[in-house]
């Protein structure tokens, strides 16, 4: 959920500009080039893409960065050599294109060269988080699901624990008020096998004690004890004792109001410190609420928060607590990344991030395809993510691995003899068939029409994916007046899919865009919808031939090659996306720079799984926050969250309201 005006998702960070390039001037090293190559197109009433490039000054040029994907875009064309486009024969030299991508990125982009981490974000836990929480708070089983009747998370630039799309709604919070009260009751209700036990003795009977009182203040002090411990892991930092006293007035009142037993008041106190927003949110304070929006860094607990949800999807645990409350956790990260990598809890990022990130975590639920084949396929890319987690594989085996994981549903599928049973193992492949990620049956099946069928193949869906997903390469969606292809889905093709998809690329308006993705697809085609190989589709051979970036190929095995041509834009989409997931929001152009430089050093470290973590975590914006910025026209808009929220929803006797 984000914050009016002040809040928002836009990170930036950065090295000073100055440093780069101290000569750089706008008036005569930048608005010449533009003004020589683009304001052709890209000025007057209707620029081209919407896109106006000529600029009254250097003002009226940095004026743009307050819509960042404006100088991402150009960052982006200008970077791939896209624009101006190759049939216009006025185009600036290397060394003018480079200059004004430097200048974008390492300026423009970075707030004048300004390290900024961008605004704080006021982060609901989404209901995975939420789920894990609780569980470990209350040492709950781990089949419990409190959120089990939660409305979906909606997800933002792919992930459900984007910031933006975690909103709280009035049904939401009847979902938490309700599942407190079962998570608490849960937690407090006494074990099935406990015996009744019971003690006997005989003793003469003492007269009754006149001066006898109910223990009203010592049980209220045993409850203070166990919140005093409980509140710091709830709420993952520190607590006061103003804090600790808001949620003791809930026993208090209990005991008064309705003399419920010691454990039903701490009950009680739990649920409340559950439908706190310091619970519910994950609230990083800002140190310096003064409207001035100055950069700190963010604190040992805060830190450490967010590490346990980046790759645990849940709270801190007693480790990282500790290393939090001595100050020592920033000096121990390696050291802390690596024993979180190698906890079963990591898993999380298996199965949320690269389940999210590839599309492959609701696979079951596709329809037209078996579920028990969709089990399979999501199985082997499950195990072979895994598999460069644990064992700190070079991120590039998401490419070109010659190794996967099947069990014996998917051996028969892949044609590969000696593998029987549900269980995964691993298998060499054959590097003329299968490689990497994308000759997987789960992607290959994703990206077939109609969707599980595995009918026929779609170079287009194929090529799109790989670009996006692969190489961070966006994709426009067709325009209005484009004819739909023609193909009847629910009758086998005459023909082949690539004859079909090539004639539908001579109109024009298609050719731009197909021609970007279908060289990808085509290179795909000797796999067929369900991902098996094949050699002839309605006996006509397979041509998988294709043409990317002046590098030709003719077969799988050669298009394998071509990828490994793009290593550098693969690095730098994963980081993109790990960085996305890290932070729990969507990456903006003032990013680049601390994208540039994690993909340089997690280069420089041999690609290993290992460094992209740590060198996110180590960067700019995940290690920092910027602080609220003053508005005028609103009002206490940026006045820091006050300590001991009252939980939502939650009277002292202990029903809603």
């Amino acid at each position: 959920m984000t914050l009016p005006v002040f809040w928002g998702r836009d990170i930036a960070t950065a090295q000073s500009a100055a440093a780069q390039n101290p000569h750089l001037s706008f008036d005569t090293d930048i608005a010449p080039v533009f003004n020589k190559y683009c304001i052709g197109c890209h000025a007057g009433a209707q620029p081209k893409g919407d896109m106006f490039l000529k600029f009254k000054d250097e003002a009226d040029a940095r004026g743009r960065a307050a819509n960042d994907d404006f100088w991402s875009k150009v960052s982006t064309e200008l970077s791939a050599g896209r624009m101006p486009p190759a049939m216009v024969k006025n185009r600036p030299s290397d060394d003018e294109r480079k200059r004004l991508v430097e200048w974008i990125n390492n300026d423009v982009l970075t707030k004048a060269g300004q390290p900024d981490p961008g605004p704080l974000v006021f982060h609901r836990l989404n209901n995975r988080e939420y789920a894990n929480t609780i569980r470990q708070l209350l040492y709950l089983p781990p089949d419990y699901d409190p959120t089990v009747d939660f409305p979906a998370d909606e997800r933002g630039d792919g992930f459900d624990n984007n910031s933006d799309t975690l909103t709280i709604s009035p049904v939401l919070i009847e979902h938490y008020l309700a599942s407190a009260e079962k998570a608490v009751s849960r937690a407090f209700a006494p074990r099935k096998d406990a015996k009744d036990q019971t003690l006997s003795v005989i003793s003469p009977l003492n007269e009754p004690s006149k001066d006898f009182q109910a223990d009203f203040a010592n049980r209220q002090a045993k409850i203070r004890i166990n919140i005093e411990a409980f509140l710091p892991r709830a709420w993952r930092r520190p607590v006061t004792k103003a804090e600790v006293d808001g949620v003791m007035k809930f026993a208090a009142l209990s005991f008064a109001n309705d003399g419920e037993s010691q454990d039903k008041a701490t009950g009680l106190s739990i649920r409340a410190a559950l439908l706190s927003p310091n619970f519910l949110f994950r609230l990083e304070q800002d140190p310096h609420p003064d409207g001035t929006g100055k950069v700190y860094a963010l604190t040992e607990y805060q830190l450490a928060s967010r590490l346990s949800y980046f790759l645990w999807s849940r709270m801190p645990d007693d480790a990282l607590f500790a290393q939090a409350k001595v100050g020592t956790l920033r000096q121990n990260l390696d050291a802390e990344i690596k024993r979180m990598l190698k906890d079963p809890k990591a898993i999380s990022l298996t199965k949320e991030f690269m389940g999210q990130w590839l599309e492959v975590r609701g696979l079951e639920s596709t329809p037209n395809l078996d579920k028990t084949l969709a089990a399979s396929m999501r199985g082997e890319t499950e195990h072979f993510f895994d598999y460069i987690v644990a064992n700190n594989r070079p991120i590039t085996d998401l490419l070109d691995a010659d190794y996967a994981f099947v069990d014996e549903r998917l051996a028969k599928l892949y044609g590969i003899p000696g593998v029987t049973g549900d269980e995964f193992r691993k298998v060499q492949l054959d590097p003329a068939q299968r490689f990497g990620l994308i000759t997987q049956a789960s992607i290959l099946t994703l990206t077939s029409k109609p969707l599980g069928t595995g009918l026929r193949t779609s170079p287009v869906v194929r090529g799109k994916f790989i670009l996006e997903n692969l190489f961070n390469q966006k994709i426009p969606p067709p325009p209005p007046n484009v004819p739909p292809l023609a193909v009847d889905d629910t009758h086998p093709l005459t023909g082949t899919t690539r004859q079909i998809f090539e004639q539908h690329r001579a109109n024009p308006v298609c050719a731009g865009c197909h021609a970007r993705m279908e060289p990808y697809g085509f290179a795909l085609e000797n796999y067929a919808g369900n991902g098996s190989w094949r050699t002839q589709e309605n006996n006509i051979p397979i041509d998988a031939s294709g043409e990317i970036n002046g590098h030709k190929f003719t077969t799988p095995a050669e298009f394998r090659q071509v990828l490994a041509t793009r290593k550098d834009d693969f690095r730098r989409a994963v980081v993109r996306k790990v960085l996305s997931y890290a932070l729990g929001r969507g990456i903006q152009g003032y990013d680049r720079q601390a994208i540039e430089q994690i993909a340089a050093s997690v280069k420089q470290d041999g690609d290993t799984f290992n460094s992209v973590i740590l060198n996110v975590v180590k960067s700019f914006p995940f290690q920092n926050a910027r602080g609220s910025v003053a508005v005028a026209s609103a009002a206490n808009v940026n006045s820091k969250p006050k300590a001991g929220l009252q939980p939502i929803g939650l009277s002292a006797g202990g029903t809603s309201k």
